[in-house]
């Protein structure tokens, strides 16, 4: 049977990282299972914890567990995993993150190996969350069927945890373009975009992972330096597939840094809403677009 890398990156997350091993070690599969954890230089006791864990690991799991003794940064530490990937196909899992269901793997693997024209597939996923009005709720509606790049971009329904992908996907130029850029702050949309060169991507409505949103996460909140790595990675993408993506990239940027400039006037905060500024002028050509609100 072919082999499955699962990447688990993690950072700081000693009170999580024992849920997310156990829903890894928990899956009943046919099939090898390369499980490649990579610590960004934790200051915490993650390591320690993932140490003492993997000692009771399933027979069929192989450990690559890396802990750096530099922190890398969110990107890099994930490019570095991918790179000690030997499977035929990857999953995710981020250190704070868990799997649910203990068929999720073999279900995905199943899927691909008897559908050779699709390269990715995903599920929904839940939140978990201190904050009662979004916990146990979705992280997306997802429906049985095949996504576009242009809809998952747009949308962003897909999370990490519900990725199920080729490993030839980061052969192919669009993921090499990814790869050149380890200073970008997100590399999940574009890589799952990155899937549709290789085959099609399928959604499911099963429900199995749980995405754990708390104040330490990378991606919570409203933080306007954050947003201006986000143009960047947007740009990257309108550049790489163009067409709708690239409308929708660029109406994207200018949206996104027209609200934190007029916010940051109103903070007093000149310098980071001059960078913003840059922006809007840099993608202004397609100004009588955005104001009729084409993409809203």
């Amino acid at each position: 049977m072919n082999k499955v890398s699962v990447i688990v990156l993690t950072y700081n997350q000693e009170k999580f990282i024992e849920k997310n091993l156990t829903g890894i070690f928990m899956q009943k599969v046919n099939f090898p299972v390369e499980l490649i954890i990579s610590d960004d230089c934790s200051t915490d006791q993650t390591a320690l914890i993932i140490n003492e864990l993997i000692k009771n690991k399933p027979a069929h799991i192989e450990i690559k567990f890396k802990s750096h003794q530099k922190n890398l940064g969110s990107t890099p530490n994930f490019f570095n995993a991918l790179q000690e990937a030997t499977g035929k196909y990857i999953a995710f899992c981020e250190g704070d993150d868990y799997w649910t269901d203990e068929n999720k793997l073999q279900i995905q693997y199943d899927f691909l190996e008897e559908n050779k024209d699709y390269s990715m597939c995903f599920h929904q996923v839940k939140n978990i969350s201190s904050n009662q009005l979004i916990n146990d709720s979705l992280f997306a509606a997802v429906d049985n069927k095949d996504y576009s790049p242009f809809e998952i971009f747009r949308h962003w329904i897909v999370h990490t945890t519900s990725v199920f992908m080729n490993a030839e996907v980061l052969q192919n130029q669009a993921a090499k373009t990814l790869f050149k850029h380890p200073e970008l702050l997100y590399f999940d949309t574009f890589l799952y975009m990155a899937c549709s060169l290789n085959g099609k991507i399928r959604g499911s409505d099963l429900t199995m992972s749980c995405y754990l949103r708390h104040e330490e996460g990378l991606s919570n909140g409203i933080n306007y330096k954050r947003d201006l790595k986000h143009n960047h990675l947007d740009e990257i993408i309108a550049e790489t597939y163009g067409g709708k993506v690239q409308e929708y990239a660029n109406w994207q940027i200018f949206s996104r840094s027209r609200i934190a400039f007029l916010h940051l006037l109103k903070q007093g905060k000149f310098n980071l809403a001059f960078q913003h500024l840059r922006w809007i002028l840099k993608k202004k050509g397609n100004l009588k677009i955005y104001l009729i609100k084409k993409y809203a």
